[in-house]
């Protein structure tokens, strides 16, 4: 899969593409790339120009497994400013799984096209194609399908047209997202969910010292429900990157005007002209004091009660984290702890829900819940990249689904009811010994106490796969 998708927006704010999709299993070491750069990025993962990631491999900061690794993240256009042309390219894949004892199957395939119009202006598109004896895709495929009918799965993952002036940016179509600096969690906007339908602009100034995003995306058109975000990145310095993030999921029988411009702050539109929408605020932070060393952080507020006469509890989410990256030995670390209120993400009523296709479009994590992931990994034995994940997860009771009962108040334990506690504990071989060529070997268990939110339920889930990909 490694060079063969195009995604638009990742990260923080606009991101000039990188040719991996989100949950390519580089992604990881290009997050690596970056903490090990003496400056903060415009975005987390490298940007193509931007000293980490040149136009030649040769002239790049990094040599060896990180070089190699940004090497096989270029787009399929090239890098070359000015340049047209087309590219159609695709994938192959097939996995065996076992879970828990059982034998699985799962195949795929992929094929994307790639056009450079004119300088600047290109589109992208990417269909796949796959079965699974347990209606899943491979692993490895990106995470932008949807539905569970029996048989073949035939879907659009993305498709949009672009146009990036530099200064300005524009994007028309399906297109996957996510913002925040989390590691395994974003919480306003994430790839939990499908791709939107959206338009969206971008605008970068002072050297992407100040990065602004304004995106609309249709989340239901038969129900007529509609997201809006907007997001500001300032960059007081050249280690520290602050954002600003709104969101609004509202059901309206037009697009509104009002949440259509992104230029005004939405919260007082929310406030004093609306009732019922469902409204976010977002602060996110990333800094580096040292290379090889960031630390970053997100808090979500769905809502705060500043004028609590109904004892109505507070709805927040809460990340923070700790990067590290050990150049001699190519070797990388993660610590992530994400806490989600209860009844973050539901609203009053139930077509306001954050969700889209049924999935949450924030954090997967969903509501009443925390968890804590440490991870490790090396690139040193290069075209081997190992990574270890441990994470213990609590959740409780609440679901988005339980909405924002007239019976929540302050007070009530985190995680609440019953807690059903899960660690888990995943090893992660890659091999990349062609261009053409990708394996991929897992192991892990996972141990649940109370499952079910039922006292003294326990299990223990053992799963492996072995995954070849070709990329042609």
């Amino acid at each position: 899969m490694t060079g063969v998708l195009l995604a638009a927006g990742l990260m923080m704010v606009p991101v000039r593409e990188t040719g991996l999709p989100l949950q390519d299993p580089l992604g990881w070491w290009l997050y690596m790339n970056g903490t090990a750069s003496s400056e903060m990025l415009p975005q987390v993962l490298p940007a193509v120009g931007s000293g980490l990631f040149s136009t030649t491999t040769a002239e790049g900061i990094h040599r060896g497994p990180l070089g190699e690794i940004l090497r096989r993240s270029l787009p399929p256009g090239g890098l070359e400013d000015g340049s047209t042309g087309m590219a159609l390219t695709g994938t192959a894949a097939g996995e065996v799984l076992v879970d828990d004892g059982e034998l699985e199957t799962r195949t795929g395939g992929t094929g994307r096209i790639y056009v450079s119009i004119l300088p600047g202006l290109f589109l992208e598109e990417r269909l796949s194609l796959w079965a699974g004896s347990d209606e899943q895709p491979p692993d490895y495929f990106s995470p932008f399908h949807q539905g569970m009918e029996k048989g073949r799965h035939l879907y659009v993952d993305w498709g949009y047209l672009r146009w990036d002036g530099g200064v300005v940016a524009a994007s028309l179509g399906r297109m996957p997202q996510r913002w925040g600096p989390g590691r395994f969690n974003q919480l306003l906007l994430s790839d939990n969910s499908p791709p939107l339908d959206m338009l969206k602009l971008e605008l970068r100034l002072f050297e992407d010292r100040l990065a602004f995003t304004g995106l609309t995306a249709t989340v239901d058109s038969d129900s007529g429900t509609y997201l809006v975000s907007h997001r500001l990145d300032l960059s007081p310095s050249a280690n520290l990157r602050i954002g600003f993030s709104e969101s609004v999921l509202f059901k309206a029988e037009g697009l509104d005007l009002a949440y259509m411009n992104p230029l005004i702050p939405w919260y007082p539109v929310q406030w004093n002209e609306r009732v019922d929408d469902n409204a976010f605020m977002c602060l996110d932070a990333s800094w580096k004091p040292v290379t090889d060393l960031e630390l970053y952080g997100e808090l979500l507020i769905d809502d705060i009660q500043y004028e609590n006469e109904a004892d109505r509890p507070n709805k927040l989410g809460m990340t923070a984290g700790v990067s590290v990256y050990v150049s001699p030995l190519s070797m990388g670390s993660v610590l992530e702890y994400t806490r989600i209120d209860r009844y973050v993400y539901s609203q009053r009523e139930s077509h306001n829900y954050y969700l889209h296709h049924g999935d949450i479009i924030g954090s997967g994590l969903g509501p009443d819940a925390d968890v804590l992931t440490l991870s490790l990994g090396t690139a040193a034995v290069w075209p081997l990249l190992t990574e270890v994940t441990v994470d213990h997860t609590r959740h409780g009771e609440g679901t988005v689904q339980e909405g924002w009962p007239d019976s929540a108040s302050t007070g009530g334990e985190f995680p609440s009811g019953i807690v059903e506690h899960s660690t888990g504990a995943r090893l992660h071989i890659g091999c990349y010994p062609l261009d053409f060529m990708e394996v991929h070997a897992t192991a892990g268990n996972e141990w649940v106490r109370n499952e079910g939110h039922v006292t003294g339920v326990s299990d223990s889930r053992f799963s492996s796969s072995l995954e070849l990909f070709l990329v042609f």
